[in-house]
This record gives structure tokens, sequence and C-alpha cells, in this order.
């Protein structure tokens, strides 16, 4: 559009703004809630999906920083949204599980969070939403098989590996 940004620059200020814009809708949906934010309500339905991951399994999964995926838990815990126990193989690990009220909350705030969605994406039609998945499933899965190997990598050794 402006012949300075690249076509790969506008899809990620597209796809960042689109992130920016669901995350302010769904943040009005969870008002009625106990949560707060987007993420936190997306940590516990992936943990009620996982089922008792090891901490570090659920933060890596969320594509989170380590201190930020800490928080998150911590802050589910203190709503008891979320329990911690022993890892029995690996003494240094915990495991979480979903309470009781975790669940209650999700099945509560599923409604207000598809109108949230709706808010975002009604604006395409089923076959346009249908490409849009496809399309973001293939970069989803690209990325996500080559995260774990380049997260630490400088960006020349993670363009190397993701730009050949």
């Amino acid at each position: 559009k402006t012949g300075f940004i690249t076509i790969n620059g506008q899809l990620a200020s597209l796809t960042g703004k689109l992130s920016k814009y669901a995350s302010f809708y769904s943040k009005k949906a969870l008002e009625k809630f106990s949560l707060n934010n987007i993420e936190d309500w997306v940590y516990l339905m992936r943990l009620r999906e996982m089922g008792t991951p090891k901490k570090s399994e659920l933060i890596y999964d969320m594509i989170s920083e380590f201190p930020s995926g800490i928080d998150v838990i911590k802050r589910l815990v203190k709503l008891n949204l979320v329990v911690e126990f022993p890892d029995l193989e690996d003494k240094r690990s915990k495991r979480l599980k979903i309470t009781e009220s975790g669940l209650e909350l999700l099945v509560k705030s599923l409604p207000w969070m598809e109108k949230s969605s709706d808010m975002a994406f009604n604006q395409l039609q089923d076959p346009e939403k249908v490409l849009l998945i496809e399309l973001l499933d293939r970069l989803n899965t690209f990325h996500k098989t080559h995260y774990m190997n380049v997260r630490t990598s400088s960006i020349e050794e993670a363009y190397e590996v993701l730009v050949k």
C-alpha cells in the first residue's frame, strides 16, 4: 500500500492489529468474570484441553515467556481456578489441573467469548473464514514445528532456519 512496507510487513501489522481488536472485545466479555484478560482465559481453556501438564509444558504450549507464564499460573491458582501438585516422576516439576471452579467459569464465559469472536470475525462470509483458518493453520503448523528450535537463537540464526 505505502511502497515502504513489504507485503510480509503488512501481514504482520494487520495480524497484530486484529489480535489487539480480538483481545479488546474479549476483555469486554470477561468483565463479568474474575478474569481480566484474554491470556488468563486462554491458559485456562488450554489447561482444560491438556489435562495435567507440567507448568513448563503449558507455558511453552502457550508460546509465553517463562516469567509471564508463571505470573498467569499464579493468578489462576490464587483465584482457585487451577491447582498445582507435585509431579510424581520429576520431583523438581509441578503439574497443573483445572478446578471445578475453573471449569464452571469456562462454561459460563464461553457464550460471552463467542460473542467477542463474532464481533471480531463476522464481517467475513463463512467460505472466507474457512480459507482464513486454512491459511493461518498452515502458518501456525510451520511455526509450531520450528519455535522451540529458534526461540533462543539470534535473529540471523532464526532467519536462516525459517526463511530457507
